[in-house]
C-alpha cells in the first residue's frame, strides 16, 4: 500500500507531502489545480520517464519519494536524472520492475500494466483459478528443456566422432600419468627449501639441542622438587618446572631426528624439480592449479565413460524427451482449457459492469494468440480486445482511443477479477469522463467495492464518484511566498468539509442548495456501504 508521496520542486508544487490511507483515495480540485501533478509524481517515483523540464522555475532539480508499506521509491530529476530503491542507488528500470507489482496506473497519460499480454494472461489464469495449473506447466516445461538439452549434449558428443574422442583419451592419459595428488605441489616446494639449505638447518638444529640441554631445566626440576618436598607451598612450581623440563627434552627429541633425516642428496632435489615441472605443466593445461587438474581428469573420465555406450544414452535420453513433451502439452492442454471457460465467465461478468458504466454498445472479448511453442505460461497468451461502438472491430485494449473510456474498461475488469487481481495499489485518472448521473454512481460504486480489497487513488471531477471516498484529499492551487503559484493537498476531515467540497463540484459555489445535496448524496454513499456491508 502506497502511504506517503513525498514531492519537492516538480512543476507547480513547491513542497507537499500527500498521506494516502486503505481504501477509496478521492483526489478533488478546481479545475488546472494539478491534480494530475500528483498521478504524475507517483509514475515518475515508478520510473516514468522524465526530465529537467519537469522541474519548478528557479529550483535546480525536482524530487519525487513514494513510500509503500515494504518499499521507498525515489527520483530526483535536473542536470542529472537518479532514482534509488530503499535509499541506495537504482536504474529507473529497477523502480519500473519494482513498480509493476505495487501499483496498475489507468489514465489517459499513464502507462498502464493491464495493456500488457503477459499481465493479461497472467490475470485470466488468477481469475480461472488456475494458478497450480499455471504451475504445473512451468515445471513441465523445466523438466522437457532438461530433457532436451541433456539429449543435445549427447548428440554434440557423438558427432564429435572418433578424433575428439582420441583427444580427450589422450589428456586423461596424461593426467592420469602425472597423477597430480591434492597439496602435491606445496609439499614438493617445502621439502625443496629443505634439501637446498640442509647445512645451514642442520647447524641451527644442533645449535637448539645443545641449548635445550645446557640451560638445566631438569636439574632445576629436580631441584626444585626437592625443595617441594620440604616446603609444599613449592609443589605447584615444581610441577610446573618438571612439566617445561619433559617438553623441552621432547622438543630436544624431535629436533635431532629432524637433523638426522635431513637429505641434502642433488638426486632427491634433481627428482623434485623434475617432478613440480610436470605438475606446473598439467595446472597449466588444467585451470591453473592442481585441484582443477584432479576436476578436470574426473570430468573426462565421466565424459569418456558416457563415450562407451553413447548410442544407447542418446536413445535413453530420446525416449526421456518424448515423455517429458507429452507430459508438457498434457499439462498445458489443461491450462489451456481452464483459460477458454474462464475467458468466457470473464467476457459476461466484463459486459455487465460495462453496461453499468454507461458503455452499453461495446463489446469486451478475451483472444488468445499462440504460441511458436508452448512456453513455461502454456501454449498462448491472452489478449483483451474491445469495441467501443457497433460496427467497430474488436481491437487490442492498447489502441481505445479515449482516456476516460480506457479507463472504464479498466474499472470493469478490474471490478470483474477483483478477487483475482493481486496488485495492492490501483490508480484511475479520468475514470469519469463523459459520465454523469447514474453512471457516476455506479463507477463511485464500483471504485469503493474495489477499495475493500485493494488500494485505490481515483481523480475525479464528480461529486457522485468523490461521495464514496475514505479519504478525500483537495487539490488546491495558491499564491506562493514568490508571488507564484503553488499546489497544495489536504485530506478533508469533517462531514461539513467534505459536504462543502462536494457542492463547489457540483455548482461551483458553496450554497445553502449545493450543501443540502451535497449532503444527501453523502447519506446515499454511507447507505450504500452499510447495505454492502450486511
Amino acid at each position: 500500500m502506497l502511504t506517503h508521496l513525498k514531492v519537492r520542486d516538480l512543476a507547480l508544487v513547491a513542497e507537499s507531502t500527500v498521506r494516502f490511507g486503505p481504501g477509496l483515495n478521492l483526489l478533488t480540485g478546481e479545475t488546472g489545480s494539478g491534480k494530475s501533478l500528483i498521478i504524475d509524481a507517483l509514475s515518475l517515483a515508478l520510473g516514468a520517464r522524465g526530465g529537467a523540464d519537469q522541474v519548478r522555475h528557479g529550483a535546480e532539480k525536482a524530487s519525487v519519494e513514494a513510500t509503500f508499506d515494504s518499499v521507498v521509491l525515489s527520483r530526483e530529476l535536473g542536470k542529472r536524472t537518479t532514482a534509488k530503491v530503499d535509499g541506495r542507488p537504482a536504474a529507473p528500470g529497477q523502480l519500473r520492475e519494482l513498480g509493476e507489482r505495487l501499483v496498475a496506473i489507468h489514465g489517459q497519460h499513464a502507462h498502464h500494466a493491464l495493456l500488457d499480454t503477459q499481465t493479461q494472461t497472467e490475470l485470466l489464469d488468477a481469475y480461472a483459478g488456475a494458478l497450480d495449473a499455471r504451475s504445473a506447466v512451468a515445471a513441465a516445461h523445466a523438466a522437457w528443456l532438461h530433457a532436451a538439452n541433456n539429449l543435445r549434449d549427447l548428440e554434440q558428443l557423438r558427432s564429435r566422432g572418433h578424433r575428439e574422442q582420441e583427444y580427450l583419451r589422450w589428456q586423461l592419459e596424461e593426467l592420469r600419468t602425472v597423477d597430480p595428488r591434492p597439496g602435491e605441489d606445496e609439499a614438493l616446494r617445502a621439502e625443496r627449501a629443505a634439501i637446498r639449505h640442509a647445512a645451514h638447518l642442520g647447524e641451527l638444529g644442533q645449535q637448539a639441542i645443545q641449548a635445550l640441554h645446557e640451560d638445566g631445566l631438569a636439574r632445576a626440576a629436580v631441584a626444585l622438587e626437592t625443595a617441594a618436598g620440604l616446603d609444599a607451598r613449592l609443589a605447584d612450581h615444581a610441577g610446573r618446572l618438571q612439566a617445561l623440563a619433559d617438553e623441552a627434552a621432547d622438543v630436544a627429541a624431535e629436533v635431532r631426528r629432524y637433523v638426522e633425516v635431513l637429505d641434502s642428496d642433488p638426486r632427491r632435489l634433481d627428482a623434485i624439480e623434475s617432478r613440480l615441472a610436470e605438475l606446473e605443466t598439467v595446472k597449466r593445461k588444467h585451470g591453473g592449479s592442481i585441484e582443477s587438474a584432479i576436476q578436470e581428469r574426473h570430468r573426462l573420465e565421466a565424459q569418456l565413460g558416457a563415450t562407451e555406450d553413447v548410442e544407447q544414452a542418446v536413445a535413453g535420453a530420446e525416449a526421456e524427451k518424448t515423455v517429458r513433451r507429452s507430459e508438457l502439452e498434457a499439462a498445458a492442454a489443461r491450462l489451456s482449457n481452464a483459460r477458454v471457460v474462464a475467458a468466457g465467465r470473464m467476457k459476461r461478468a466484463v459486459a455487465i459492469e460495462l453496461h453499468a458504466l454507461r458503455l452499453e454498445d461495446s463489446r469486451f472479448e478475451v483472444a488468445f494468440r499462440p504460441l511458436a511453442d508452448i512456453g513455461p505460461a502454456g501454449a498462448e497468451e491472452a489478449e483483451m480486445v474491445f469495441s467501443a461502438n457497433p460496427g467497430e472491430p474488436l481491437a487490442p485494449l492498447a489502441r481505445v482511443a479515449s482516456g476516460g473510456e480506457l479507463a472504464r474498461v479498466m474499472l470493469a475488469i478490474k471490478t470483474a477479477g477483483a478477487g483475482a487481481d493481486q496488485l495492492p495499489t490501483l490508480v484511475f485518472d479520468e475514470v469519469d469522463a463523459g459520465i454523469g448521473g447514474e453512471a457516476a454512481i455506479q463507477v463511485g460504486l464500483r471504485l469503493k467495492a474495489l477499495g475493500v480489497r485493494h488500494q485505490v487513488l481515483v481523480v475525479t471531477h464528480l461529486a457522485q464518484i468523490a461521495s464514496f471516498a475514505d479519504h478525500h484529499l483537495v487539490v488546491e492551487k495558491t499564491p506562493g511566498t514568490d508571488g507564484r503559484n503553488v499546489v497544495t493537498v489536504r485530506e478533508l476531515a469533517t462531514e461539513n468539509e467534505k459536504a462543502a467540497e462536494l457542492a463547489r463540484m457540483m455548482s461551483g459555489g458553496v450554497t445553502s442548495k449545493a450543501m443540502a445535496r451535497a449532503r444527501e448524496l453523502l447519506e446515499e454513499a454511507h447507505r450504500v456501504d452499510q447495505v454492502n456491508l450486511r
